[in-house]
């Protein structure tokens, strides 16, 4: 798992993307505005606001990256100047309304990390009548791929190395999102633009895209290639294209076919592709010349667990272990007990929840936790 130093670590050393960022902050900030960071990570899109003379900065996430954007700021003696809130934006409340949203959700796709949804809420509970968005708009590109390294990506639990048992989950990988580095030399089609999706304006709930891609090159066909480009400010584009100078280093996106297939220069494929303003969910076809349509969904690809299969709504829920073992808990806060003095209730009370009692107070600890207590 990537913990948040790696993780915005890497997103620091994106080269250019900050220079990017700074353009759209100068450009759009005023000197005394304040601001809603979203998904704001270690904080750095709020620390640019700030040198660029925004009044208070609201940073808001819900990962234990906001304890360090908390002490970033201390550290840097802005503290006063910036709120650290540990929570999702969809649940944030903040004081005031703001002059600004900013946010780098854009993920490999432009939409695949949620940020439709997080921008259009914000928007309505947190921005001020006529505030600016930063990205201000997002469209998503697709493109023919011919690749072996993507072929390996979309045939991997096929390889002749693993348990046969495995290979069933060949259907998976076939209808996943795959983060990948794609070539220009990959490519086998002019791009697409999929969807022209502005942050700073109501929009759909869904996206829906249909077109054709004609073949450059003989070649085996693969699948689709995704990238964005994203309008930061007016004029201040960033991109992960693998055709455009000047790309940040963020990966792109592969979507497989079910079964590559042989193309010549001059060729149509048909492509269709949908996504929900979630992001969560994409639904791609492909057609080939003359062939039956390849249907691929992201949503076949979703791991059930054995609770998602057995559901009823029609049936009343009942709590696990680890919901009673809550319950139990946070039926006990009442604003007198201490965390210890809970933990102890606890166990003593509900002695076989867990296996052990180190066990329970771990547990216990960890829900606590999370109400900072």
């Amino acid at each position: 798992m990537t913990s948040p130093l790696e993780e915005h670590y890497g997103y620091l050393a994106i080269a250019g993307r900050a220079e990017l960022y700074q353009a759209a902050i100068s450009q759009t900030i005023t000197p005394g505005d304040t601001i809603a960071d979203l998904g704001c990570g270690v904080g750095v899109l709020g620390l640019q606001c700030l040198r660029a003379g925004a009044s208070h900065i609201y940073g808001i996430d819900y990962t234990d990256a906001i304890e360090l954007a908390r002490e970033t700021m201390l550290r840097a003696g802005l503290d006063a100047r910036y709120t650290a809130i540990r929570d999702s934006t969809f649940r944030a409340v903040l004081p005031e309304k703001v002059d600004a949203l900013i946010c780098d959700h854009v993920g490999f796709f432009g939409f695949d990390y949620g940020i439709i949804d997080m921008v259009r809420d914000a928007r309505v509970r947190m921005l001020k009548p006529g505030g600016a968005v930063i990205p201000r708009r997002i469209d998503p590109m697709i493109a023919g791929v011919s690749s072996d390294s993507c072929r390996a990506l979309a045939q991997q639990w096929n390889e002749a190395d693993f348990p046969p048992e495995y290979r069933w989950l060949n259907a998976y990988a076939r209808n996943t999102k795959h983060a990948h580095n794609i070539e220009t030399a990959d490519l086998c089609s002019p791009a697409l633009t999929v969807a022209n999706v502005a942050l700073d304006a109501d929009g759909p709930d869904r996206y829906s895209f249909k077109g054709t891609l004609e073949i450059a090159r003989d070649c085996r066909f693969d699948g689709l290639a995704g990238w964005f480009n994203c309008e930061l400010a007016e004029g201040v584009w960033m991109t992960n294209s693998p055709l455009a100078e000047g790309h940040i280093a963020r990966s792109n996106v592969f979507l497989p076919c079910l079964q590559s297939f042989a193309v010549k220069a001059g060729d149509i494929v048909g492509v269709s592709l949908r996504f929900t303003t979630a992001g969560d969910m994409i639904a791609w076809t492909v057609t080939p010349p003359g062939g039956k349509p390849q249907k691929m969904s992201t949503w076949n690809s979703r791991i059930l667990t054995q609770a998602d299969l057995a559901a009823d709504a029609g049936k009343p829920p009942v709590l696990d272990r680890n919901g009673r073992a809550r319950l139990a808990a946070l039926a006990l806060v009442d604003g007198k007990r201490t965390a210890a003095e809970i933990e102890a209730q606890v166990i003593a009370n509900h002695p076989g929840l867990f296996p052990t009692a180190e066990e329970a107070s771990r547990f216990i600890r960890v829900e606590l936790g999370r109400l900072g207590l």
